[in-house]
Formats: structure tokens, C-alpha cells, sequence
């Protein structure tokens, strides 16, 4: 018998991940927890498997994934139950002190045929080869919490002609000049020939950077730097050439597609995804990485720098990459109420800054900093007032 209350908030206690490449202090001195010395890479906040928050109700830990099978009507709202049947996405904070891997995600129907050839391959959960972890596509936005350095996409043949010409000037000719029938042709052709170099060429090419790679854009050098001292050894560390160096001040925000080729390689910053942990590594990693599943779900295609847009709502700023899964706010109160609306999906807060509450007709909590708030979708409208310093951000299904 469901015994849950649906339209009051919860204290949420998101899932920890204590990955390599993770900060000692970026997230603990904003969620108040005391630095370790352990690295700590992310926050989760949702029902993933793969890393599941609780709620805090009357003392007791229940899992999310719990409370919303208790009444998925009242918990993610109709319209998430009828075009999902599940939680939509996943909330994350991502703390980077060292470069992500190379990698893409998969879309729909590549995650589903592959989850089933693991299930069908018998390959467990965690078990080094294991590729997908859910039947579930991933597209993802972040927004940066501070200054935020990352890869993002092919940059266009004739850049990378250009770049491996000049900053490679004995061995670059080799990777950029063959025929090629199409732009993806020579994206697939380049790609493969990175890939295949052996150890001694990848000596050569460090050989003859080190006397050209002060030509590089500031952004260039401070990612390659990153890359070739955590990944000396990596084909990788060439990537800032190919691909598009992306430097994100705080408060801008980048949306990565299905199959675009990616690394976050330095910087904190709030993630927003599709439910789904399923990730194809190229490179700068300790982890499997797959070459030939990762050519499968990649798009060869020049990629864009474009950032995600707001559109702005009084104190709120909504950033939509137009996917059906989620969207992303920041408020800033400036010691004004915010007020959301009448009918919402569920939806869940982190408070950043400031002190305040958030209430409805029925029930009241108080908000501090480096609390994350779950809001049903049965709590109907509800007020956030506080401080003038109180900020927070929210991940929601888009209605």
C-alpha cells in the first residue's frame, strides 16, 4: 500500500562517486562535507541503478526509485508517465581535476541492441569490458559552476589540415593528406589513422610540438598541457587539433548529441542527462576502451561551439536544448519570492548560495546551502523566498 506523501518536498541524499579524475575540495566545500583527501568526481541526483539517492523521510532512507513506484502519476506527473513511464533524467554535479576520457554516447536504438548483446553475452555489471549499462540513449548539458575547459566535436577538415600541417610539419601530411569522398569520409579516414599510430610516431609528433606548440591559442595550450601531463602516453593528447576547444565562463551552458565526440577536462559544473550511464571511451583512460563500438555510434560530422541559450523568466533563466528529457534553471533571488508553476514535472533543486524555504499550501522546509530538494510532480505550485544571496538550480522534465 503506498504510503508516501506527494505533495510535500524532500531532503534528497544524492549518490557519490569517487572517480580518479575527481577534486579533493570543488564539491565538498559546496556541499559542506569535509575534504578526505579522496577525490570526489560526482553527485548523483536521481534513480539511476547505477547510483541511486534516497530521500529523507522521518529519519529513514528510501530510494528514490521506491517513492516514484509508489505512485508514478503523483511522483513524475502524467505527462513523464505517459511519454516515459520513468524519471527522464539525471542530475549531476561534476567536479573535473583531471581530463574525462574521449568518448560519445550512443543513441536509442544503438544503447537497446547493445544492453541486450551484454545481457544476452552474459557480461556482469561490473565486469571491465561491460560497454552498456542501460537500454537507454544519452544526450547531456552542463552548465559551468566555474570556468570550465572541454572538448567538443571535429573541428572542420580544413582546420584540421591546417593544425597538423603547421604544428606537425615532418609527419603531419600523413594524417590529412589522402583522398577522401566526403567530409565524414575524412573524418572516419583521419580518425582511424590517429587510432592506429604506434608509439614511436607519437614520440616524433611530441618531438615536433615541442618547438611549435607555442603557436597554440591560449585555451589550446592550457587543455593539450592538461592532457599531455595526466596522459604522457595517450594519441589522444593531440586532441585540442581536431577537435573544438571549448572554454565556458560561469553561468554558460553546452548541450552534447548522441555520438559527438567529448572530454571535460578541467572545471565544476552542474550536468543535466538522459538516465543512463552508458558511455564508448576512445582514450585518456584507464578504462576499456572500445575503438570499434565507438566508430559505431560516432557521428563524423564537424561539430559545433554554439552554447545553449537562455530564456529568461523573471529571476529564472531556463536553458532548453530542445530534447523531450529535460531542461535546466538558474535562479537567482535577489531577495524576491520565486513563485513556479501550477503544474510542473518532477523536479529537483540544489540550493547554491544563501538561506531561505520553500512552501506550498500544505507544507513548509527550510533550504541551505549544498541541499538538493526533490519536488513532485503532486506538489503543484510552490514559493521559494529567502536571503538576497539565495541561488538555486533546477532539473526538470520540460512540459
Amino acid at each position: 500500500m503506498n504510503h508516501f506523501d506527494y505533495s510535500r518536498f524532500y531532503q534528497l541524499i544524492p549518490a557519490q562517486k569517487h572517480y580518479a579524475w575527481g577534486s579533493e575540495t570543488k564539491i565538498q566545500s559546496l556541499v559542506g562535507m569535509k575534504p578526505d583527501g579522496k577525490p570526489l568526481a560526482e553527485i548523483w541526483m536521481g534513480n539511476h541503478p547505477n547510483g541511486m539517492s534516497f530521500l529523507d523521510i522521518e529519519g529513514k532512507r528510501v530510494p528514490v526509485s521506491e517513492f516514484i513506484a509508489g505512485d508514478p502519476e503523483k511522483a513524475l506527473g502524467g505527462a513523464c508517465v505517459s511519454k516515459f513511464g520513468f524519471l527522464s533524467f539525471l542530475f549531476k554535479m561534476l567536479a573535473a581535476e583531471k581530463p574525462l576520457s574521449i568518448q560519445a554516447h550512443p543513441d536509442l536504438e544503438t544503447a537497446q541492441a547493445g544492453f541486450e548483446r551484454d545481457e544476452r553475452n552474459h557480461i556482469p555489471f561490473d565486469h571491465f569490458t561491460r560497454v552498456y549499462k542501460d537500454p537507454n540513449h544519452k544526450r547531456e548539458m552542463i552548465y559551468a559552476i566555474s570556468t570550465f575547459y572541454a572538448l567538443k566535436g571535429f573541428r572542420s577538415v580544413e582546420e584540421i589540415k591546417v593544425n597538423f600541417k603547421k604544428f606537425f610539419p615532418f609527419s603531419g601530411n600523413a594524417f590529412v593528406d589522402f583522398r577522401y569522398s566526403s567530409e565524414e569520409d575524412f573524418y572516419k579516414k583521419f580518425f582511424t589513422r590517429l587510432l592506429s599510430m604506434d608509439q614511436t610516431l607519437r614520440k616524433a609528433m611530441l618531438r615536433e610540438l615541442e618547438t611549435t606548440s607555442s603557436g597554440m591559442g591560449q585555451v589550446e595550450q592550457f587543455i593539450f598541457r592538461k592532457l599531455l601531463y595526466n596522459f604522457p602516453g595517450d594519441r589522444c593528447v593531440f586532441a585540442p587539433l581536431f577537435l573544438n576547444c571549448i572554454k565556458l565562463n560561469p553561468g554558460e551552458c553546452m548541450s552534447i548529441d548522441e555520438g559527438q565526440l567529448h572530454s571535460y577536462v578541467d572545471g565544476l559544473c552542474f550536468e543535466v542527462m538522459s538516465s543512463s550511464d552508458n558511455t564508448i571511451r576512445g582514450g585518456l583512460t584507464e578504462k576499456f576502451i572500445d575503438v570499434l563500438e565507438l566508430f559505431n555510434i560516432m557521428k563524423f560530422v564537424k561539430g559545433s561551439r554554439v552554447c545553449v541559450e537562455p530564456v529568461e523568466r523573471a529571476s529564472e533563466k531556463v536553458y532548453a536544448p530542445g530534447w523531450d528529457e529535460f531542461c535546466f534553471s538558474a535562479v537567482k533571488t535577489e531577495g524576491k519570492p520565486y513563485i513556479s508553476s501550477k503544474e510542473h514535472s518532477l523536479e529537483i533543486l540544489f540550493v547554491y548560495s544563501g538561506a531561505g524555504k520553500i512552501e506550498n499550501s500544505g507544507f513548509s522546509l527550510d533550504l541551505k546551502p549544498g541541499m538538493p530538494v526533490l519536488i513532485p510532480a503532486d506538489a503543484g505550485e510552490y514559493t521559494v523566498s529567502g536571503t538576497p544571496d539565495l541561488v538555486f538550480y533546477k532539473a526538470a522534465m520540460p512540459l
